[in-house]
């Protein structure tokens, strides 16, 4: 192909990249500051635009200069570039188009659904629009008979991972995590932590999370802070990483962690390299990837007992009256408490495991026709008294306190272990070539750490798959050994086992 059509086909690139982006911006929005009345009229707009970037990708003559590309000398970006946009293409192009313009329609009719359904404690509302993503997922994964509708789906979030051995993974998480709860339960090991159920204004909890992302690194020339519903990160592009957090005047613990676990993402999304900009590979490798690095400041560092040595301090001058004369032992072990809950939001390091296997149990046996979405919230319900022995009395703190599904988004909670299994494989990593890893922490210096995370994954984009990245890091495949490693180190020291 001559200079003069691989300039159009960078145009036309980057014409699908500025369409993404504006949908992610619309979606923002809609999910932090949109009105309530607007929300009909959002989706129909979301719908439009998703119709324009579906005609974008699937575009005859885009794909004919995509095959002649394929058969060019090219550098590794371009061949990465022409690939990813084929996957695409072949993806898409099965897809009728109304098809498509239906789903993305229905996608975001049903989260704005969701918000009303939670509020208003009640799945009923939803469970038609449920029903009908489901259906329509089942729909499209026939383009593909070779491999089943949930296998799609997971692949659509974690390349090379299958449930086959997902099952394996979280079946070992559970075989460690199990009988580790039921020690802790036993301990005698015990603080007074009702302090964190105290009133601790959100202008506070405001100021502490801008306190906390500064400490961590995260950019705020290339972010923004919003609230919503249901907390989340928006990689609109490198200059444009926004988070957003839900905040309880009664639960300070909640909106800390929110704001360590969404900046871990933005963190990835900024420093992600400018020359990936509007190529299609200037985003995260694989939401298990991404999770990691979230999941990495969120748990691995933001529960470190060095990261609170240095900012302990924080607690006692927002809200002196309540932690002014809290230890800090009594602070950090109430940091690190192993409690049930109902909230994955809310959940420790050790349960959190948990609340994402009785997701996938759940989702994968509605693909498989095993569970229907009538009787998705007894299933729920059963399955938190089965592995954490407690049970929602209602349906905001069951089966609608996320909203993932309710957005489409099957196949995407498997990501957070996953995620939590890599950050403790990538914890290793950087031990290796910082030794002194908890010196790190302590000092402040988390610039070390983050400046890791640019070199190794974070600057490549897409332009690495994960399997590449770990092999590059002498990782190898996925194994949860490490995480079961470092969790029972920690609590069983934490609790004195």
């Amino acid at each position: 192909m001559n200079s003069t059509g691989r300039l159009h086909t960078k145009k036309h690139i980057s014409r699908i990249e500025h369409y993404k982006q504006a949908l992610s911006l619309l979606s923002w929005d809609a999910k932090t500051s949109a009105p309530l009345n607007s929300q009909k009229q959002h989706a129909t707009i979301q719908g439009t635009l998703s119709k324009e970037l579906y005609l974008l990708q699937t575009d005859p003559t885009f794909a004919k200069e995509l095959r002649h590309l394929q058969e060019q000398n090219l550098n590794q970006l371009q061949q990465k570039q022409v690939q990813h946009y084929w996957n695409i293409y072949q993806k898409l192009s099965a897809v009728p188009l109304e098809d498509y313009y239906q789903f993305s329609v229905l996608k975001a009719s049903t989260h704005a659904l969701w918000s009303q359904a939670r509020e208003q404690n009640e799945f009923k509302l939803i469970e038609d629009n449920l029903q009908q993503l489901i259906h329509m997922h089942k729909r499209f994964a026939e383009r593909n008979p070779h491999l089943a509708p949930y296998e799609q789906l997971l692949e659509e979030y974690e390349p090379d991972v299958s449930s086959e051995t997902i099952d394996s993974l979280f079946q070992q998480i559970k075989d460690a995590i199990l009988p580790l709860l039921t020690k802790i339960k036993r301990s005698s090991v015990t603080h007074d932590t009702s302090f964190l159920n105290k009133p601790f204004s959100i202008e506070n909890q405001q100021k502490l999370g801008k306190h906390l992302l500064t400490a961590i690194g995260y950019n705020f020339k290339s972010g923004q802070i919003g609230t919503t519903t249901h907390p989340f990160s928006a990689g609109i592009h490198p200059q444009d990483a926004r988070l957003a957090v839900r905040y309880d005047e009664h639960n300070v613990k909640l909106a800390a962690f929110m704001f360590l676990h969404e900046g871990g993402h933005s963190i990835y999304n900024q420093q992600i390299s400018s020359d990936l900009l509007d190529t299609g590979l200037g985003a995260y490798t694989s939401m298990g990837l991404h999770e990691s690095q979230s999941l990495f400041w969120e748990r691995i560092i933001g529960k470190h007992e060095g990261f609170w040595r240095n900012h302990a301090h924080l607690f006692k001058e927002l809200e002196p009256a309540i932690y002014g004369d809290i230890s800090f032992e009594t602070l950090y072990f109430a940091l690190n408490e192993v409690t049930p809950s109902l909230i994955r939001l809310q959940a420790d390091d050790l349960t959190y495991l948990l609340h994402i296997i009785i997701r996938y149990e759940l989702e994968r046996d509605l693909f498989a026709d095993k569970l229907r979405v009538s009787d998705l919230p007894s299933a729920w319900n059963a399955k938190y008294e089965a592995y954490l022995g407690i049970k929602p009395e209602t349906d905001r703190d069951g089966v609608l306190q996320d909203g993932h599904w309710y957005g489409g988004a099957f196949g995407y909670f498997p990501s957070y272990n996953l995620g939590f299994i890599y950050a403790a494989q990538l914890r290793e990593a950087v031990i290796k070539d910082n030794p002194d890893f908890d010196e790190i922490i302590s000092s402040q210096n988390l610039s070390l750490i983050a400046d890791w995370q640019k070199q190794h994954i974070h600057q490549y984009g897409k332009l690495k798959t994960p399997r590449e990245i770990l092999t590059n890091l002498s990782i190898g495949r996925i194994d949860a050994q490490p995480l079961i490693n470092y969790l029972k180190k920690k609590y069983e020291g934490l609790y004195k086992l």
